[in-house]
C-alpha cells in the first residue's frame, strides 16, 4: 500500500512510499516498459536526487540503444537451465546437463547476455564464432592484468564446491598481490621458474613464521594455479565438436524463449560457406594389425606370470579377445555383469557363442557374440580375483605388501572390475599401434570398430550387425561400410551392354552374305 506519492521531472518520475519500509522508491515509464527502483534513502529530498540521476541515466541508456524492453539472452538461459535440469532429471546424464551450464557461463552469456532476444540474428552467431575462433581473443597472449579482468568476467573462481564468499576472497588476493608483480608482461611470462620467485618473494614480505608464510602463499599459488589453467584451456582453438555443442545450446535457449512466448520463430544458425565434409572412419584394427595386439598381450601374460601383475595382465588380454568378438562399448562392458552372459548354442550356426544382456548408451539391449569370445569369458568366469576387487588394473609394482585373499566371480560381480587403459595404451605405445595410417587415435573403442569392419568384411548383413552393435544402418554405413572394399558388388558395377546385331547385313534367311 502507498502511503505517499510525488511526482518530479514533469510528472515523468514517481517518487513514493511504501506502508512497511522506511525507503522511498521511485518509478519511471519508458522504452515501453515500466522501470522501478529503491532509492536506499530515507530522506524525501536525497529521495528526489536519487530519482532524477537514475531517470537521467536511463534516458541516456535508451538514446544509446542500451535500454532493453524485451527479455535478454541471460533471462532466457536462466529460465532453460531452471526447466532443463527438471523436465530432464533420470533421461540425461548429468554431465551433459553441466555441460550445457558449462558452455552457457564461459561463452555464450558473456557474448549474449546483453542483447535482446531479437537482436540474435545468424549475422551475429557469426560474429560469435568468428569471436572464438579468432586467436587475437588469446587470455594466454594478453597483457597479465587484462587477461585477469577477463578470468573475474568470464569465470571467477566460482564453482559447486566453493562458496561465493571464497570465491571473491581468492580473487582480492589475486588482485592484490599477483597481478602487482606479473603486470607488466604477458600471461605467458608466468612460468613455473617465474612463480618459484614470486613464491621467495611473498613469503620474506609476510611478516609471519617461514610455516605459516608459505601456507598463505600456497594458497594464493593455487588461486594462481586455477587461473592460469583457464588461460590456456580459454587459448585453445575450439575444435569442430565443441563449436557444434555450444551452437546446440544456443538453440536450446532460443527455443526455451520462443516456447514461453519471447520470441516468434527460431532464426537460421547454420554455418554459412559450408562444404560436404570428407568421408571419415573410425580407428581399427585390420587384421594384420590385431594378430600383433593380441599376440603382443599374450606374451605379457607370459612375462608377468607368477608376479603381482600377473591377474591384471591376463585380465587385459581376455579384454582385448572379448571386446573384438562381441563389438561392446567400453562402457558396456564395465558395467557388464556374470549375470547378464550365457553361454547357449546357436541354431542358426550350430556354434557355442555367448548371449549377452547389454545394459549402456541406448539402455537395455542383447548382443551374439562370435564364437571366439567363448573361451576369454570361460576364463574370465574361472579365474580368481582379489577378495577386496582392489585392482585397478595400472598397477605398476612388483610386488604387494600383503597378499590379498583370492576368490571365485560370483554372478553379480563385473566381469572386468578393472581399469586397462594405461596398459592398454602401454601395448599400442610399445608395438607402433597407437594411430593408424590417417593419423586417428586408437582407444578401447577401436576394438569395437574392428568388430564391425571384421563382419562387414566376412559380407555380413549390414542390419544384422547395426541391430547386434545397437546402432543404427545410417551409422555404419558412414563410419565404416564407405572405406571396406568387400561392400562394393563387383559384378553389379562392372555391368556392360549387350552388342546389338546388325540387322541391315543380314539376308532374309537370316544369314550374313558372302563378301
Amino acid at each position: 500500500m502507498i502511503m505517499a506519492n510525488h511526482t518530479i521531472m514533469g510528472g515523468k518520475v514517481h517518487v513514493y512510499k511504501r506502508g512497511r519500509s522506511r525507503y522511498w522508491q521511485c518509478s519511471t515509464y519508458i522504452a515501453g516498459k515500466n522501470r522501478r527502483v529503491s532509492t536506499k534513502q530515507e530522506s524525501l529530498a536525497q529521495a528526489k536526487d536519487f530519482a532524477q540521476d537514475w531517470y537521467l541515466d536511463l534516458r541516456g541508456k535508451n538514446n544509446r540503444g542500451e535500454l532493453k524492453s524485451e527479455k535478454t539472452f541471460k533471462q532466457a538461459a536462466e529460465q532453460f537451465l531452471r526447466e532443463y535440469e527438471v523436465i530432464t532429471e533420470g533421461q540425461r546424464h548429468p554431465g551433459y546437463v553441466e555441460g550445457h551450464e558449462r558452455r552457457l557461463k564461459l561463452h555464450l552469456v558473456p557474448f549474449f547476455g546483453d542483447k535482446g532476444l531479437s537482436e540474435i540474428t545468424p549475422g551475429l552467431v557469426q560474429e560469435y564464432r568468428i569471436s572464438r575462433l579468432n586467436p587475437d581473443n588469446k587470455p594466454i597472449e594478453k597483457p597479465f592484468k587484462q587477461a585477469v579482468r577477463q578470468f573475474e568476467k568470464e569465470y571467477g573462481f566460482r564453482s559447486n564446491h566453493r562458496t561465493d564468499r571464497e570465491a571473491e576472497a581468492r580473487l582480492e588476493a589475486v588482485k592484490k598481490h599477483i597481478v602487482p608483480y606479473f603486470s607488466d608482461g604477458v600471461a605467458s611470462i608466468v612460468t613455473p621458474k617465474a612463480i618459484e620467485k614470486y613464491r621467495d618473494h611473498r613469503i620474506s614480505e609476510i611478516d609471519q613464521e617461514p610455516a605459516i608464510a608459505a601456507k598463505i602463499v600456497d594458497r594464493e599459488l593455487g588461486a594462481l594455479g586455477e587461473m592460469l589453467n583457464w588461460m590456456k584451456q580459454r587459448s585453445r582453438p575450439p575444435s569442430k565438436s565443441t563449436m557444434h555443442h555450444e551452437i546446440v545450446t544456443l538453440r536450446q535457449v532460443i527455443k526455451t524463449a520462443i516456447r514461453h512466448g519471447w520470441l516468434e520463430h527460431l532464426p537460421d544458425f547454420s554455418p554459412p560457406y559450408r562444404k560436404a565434409e570428407k568421408v571419415a572412419h573410425r580407428a581399427w584394427f585390420s587384421q594384420e594389425e590385431y594378430r600383433k595386439l593380441y599376440e603382443a598381450s599374450r606374451a605379457r601374460t607370459q612375462q608377468f606370470k607368477g608376479t603381482a601383475r600377473a591377474w591384471p595382465n591376463e585380465q587385459l588380454h581376455d579384454y582385448i579377445l572379448f571386446m573384438a568378438n562381441t563389438g561392446l562399448r567400453p562402457d558396456e562392458a564395465n558395467t557388464l555383469g556374470f549375470r547378464d552372459v550365457e553361454i547357449v548354442e546357436d541354431e542358426g550356426t550350430g556354434e557355442t557363442i555367448l548371449l549377452i544382456s547389454v545394459r549402456g548408451k541406448r539402455g537395455v539391449g542383447y548382443c551374439k557374440s562370435m564364437a571366439n569370445a567363448v573361451r576369454p569369458f570361460e576364463r574370465l568366469l574361472n579365474r580368481p580375483r582379489p577378495a577386496s576387487d582392489d585392482q585397478t588394473g595400472d598397477e605398476d609394482t612388483e610386488t604387494q605388501s600383503e597378499e590379498p585373499g583370492w576368490l571365485k566371480p560370483q554372478p553379480n560381480d563385473l566381469v572386468f572390475p578393472a581399469n586397462h587403459k594405461k596398459q592398454f595404451n602401454a601395448i599400442l605405445e610399445e608395438n607402433d599401434l597407437k594411430f593408424d595410417r590417417e593419423g586417428n587415435r586408437r582407444t578401447a573403442y577401436s576394438l569395437r570398430h574392428t568388430y564391425i569392419c571384421f563382419r562387414l568384411l566376412e559380407g555380413a548383413d549390414i542390419y544384422q550387425i547395426a541391430k547386434n552393435c545397437r546402432t543404427s544402418v545410417e551409422m555404419i554405413e558412414k563410419y565404416y561400410a564407405s572405406h571396406i572394399a568387400t561392400t562394393l558388388d563387383a559384378s553389379a558395377i562392372n555391368v556392360r551392354r549387350p552388342k546389338r546385331r546388325n540387322q541391315s547385313k543380314e539376308d532374309d534367311s537370316g544369314k550374313r552374305p558372302e563378301a
